[in-house]
């Protein structure tokens, strides 16, 4: 495949966007050669950035235009490549039924956790405190409601929350 007609007119002087519209099919190109089938974009993106960099370094007393910005995006893409293998060849594989007993695991002890957490939490409240928790966050309450149920005024019920969130903030903090 020959980039000719695309290549000829590439100078370090025309406006980036009209580089990176001109190289599209050098990139293709390069992609296909490497066989890249997958992550297509992912790799268009690092083609482009490569493009970028070739567009940012260079120096026309040293050869073609075109030529330097193939190099630059095929060695990028090839340095992408290598560091997607050895990730691969460092990381284990999973059986899928493993990893989902590790996640049901840890799920479970957050759970356990965040319990032994809001028990220790409410233990340290008073009787109205959990109270005004409760109506508030678990059921919903405005606070008129709770005013109504508490049987004290809006901006006691207000004030109240207000120093209670205080107080929690402190006891998390510990």
């Amino acid at each position: 495949m020959s980039f000719d007609k695309h290549t000829q007119i590439l100078s370090p002087e025309q406006p980036f966007e009209e580089i990176l519209e001109l190289v599209q099919p050098m990139i293709t190109f390069i992609l296909l050669k490497c066989h890249i089938y997958k992550d297509f974009e992912y790799y268009r993106h690092i083609a482009a950035i490569a493009v970028w960099k070739a567009y940012e370094n260079a120096n026309p007393s040293k050869g073609k235009f075109s030529a330097y910005i193939y190099t630059t995006v095929k060695g990028e893409i090839l340095k992408e490549l290598t560091k997607e293998r050895r990730f691969q060849d460092n990381v284990s594989l999973i059986s899928d039924d493993t990893l989902n007993f590790i996640i049901c695991r840890e799920e479970q002890i957050n759970r356990l956790e965040d319990h032994l957490l809001v028990e220790k939490i409410m233990s340290h409240l008073k009787e109205e405190e959990r109270m005004i928790l409760q109506l508030y966050y678990l059921d919903g309450y405005r606070y008129e409601e709770i005013a109504k149920v508490l049987q004290i005024s809006v901006a006691a019920v207000k004030k109240r929350r207000t120093r209670l969130m205080n107080k929690l903030r402190s006891h998390l903090c510990q």
